[in-house]
């Protein structure tokens, strides 16, 4: 026989007649706070310095949007015009996020909260050790190299910048940046930290834990594509297709078939 549904929670629930977020009133929150100060809230169960919800907003901001260009553009937008609502189109983001696209920021976290354990005695050493090992699997170090940028990626930068303006422990930082500089070393060229590896970063040094990683990116991105979702919608172009031209269709010889 099926179990009755019993949940246990200390994000949200009613006392005393009033609905509360981490056991902040609800009504107070609306009256008092914001939505990206709220979020850090009800995730991290602490409301955020000024320092720390500064550079939240903006690795939000920093992952919103990037035009129609990746999947995670250009694909809800096809979901649209083929006359499916909003919500379809936005789930539709989540779809196409991947571990090549938007979806290791997870894997960065880890990957530098390893080296930090690790390398208790010695970072830097530890730091060529992952990367060593990366590369001899084939596999790729999450967090860096990007189709477009190719020197750096600006978007890190700032918000790199935005983070030493601030009060806050930056050694994750410090840490992205050795292993970007140290992969360049191993594989003879640049292979830059990409906005996956920047939020990596900033997430670690704000106290998020890494499966929040993916997720945050995530919603930021699905939120950015209401405004292209809502474009296609009024644009009256229904039903997307590649030209010809785009698809060369290549058919096995039978004769190999056989073989």
């Amino acid at each position: 026989m099926p179990k009755d549904l019993t949940f246990s929670t200390q994000v949200s629930g009613e006392r005393n007649s009033q609905f509360e977020l981490r056991s902040v009133p609800l009504l107070q929150l609306i009256d008092e706070a914001d939505f990206v100060g709220t979020l850090f809230l009800s995730i991290t169960g602490r409301k955020p310095t000024d320092d720390e919800k500064k550079l939240f907003n903006a690795l939000l901001v920093a992952s919103m949007d990037h035009g129609i260009n990746p999947a995670s553009g250009f694909v809800p937008r096809v979901v649209a015009a083929s006359g499916n609502d909003p919500l379809k189109a936005m789930a539709s983001v989540f779809l196409a996020l991947g571990p090549y696209h938007g979806g290791a920021v997870a894997a960065a976290m880890q990957l530098f909260l390893q080296i930090v354990e690790e390398g208790r005695d010695d970072l830097e050493a530890q730091a060529i050790s992952f990367i060593k090992e990366y590369r001899s699997q084939e596999r790729r170090l999450p967090g860096f190299g990007h189709p477009v940028y190719k020197d750096v990626d600006p978007r890190t930068n700032t918000l790199f910048a935005l983070a030493r303006q601030s009060q806050l422990d930056l050694h994750f930082l410090d840490l992205a940046l050795l292993v970007e500089t140290h992969l360049e070393n191993e594989a003879g060229r640049k292979l830059v930290l990409n906005i996956d590896g920047a939020l990596a970063a900033v997430l670690l040094t704000l106290g998020f834990q890494p499966d929040t990683g993916n997720a945050l990116f995530a919603l930021a991105r699905a939120a950015g594509s209401i405004a292209h979702i809502m474009e296609e919608v009024e644009s009256g172009d229904w039903v997307r297709r590649l030209p010809e031209e785009a698809v060369k269709y290549q058919p096995q010889d039978q004769s190999e078939e056989l073989e």
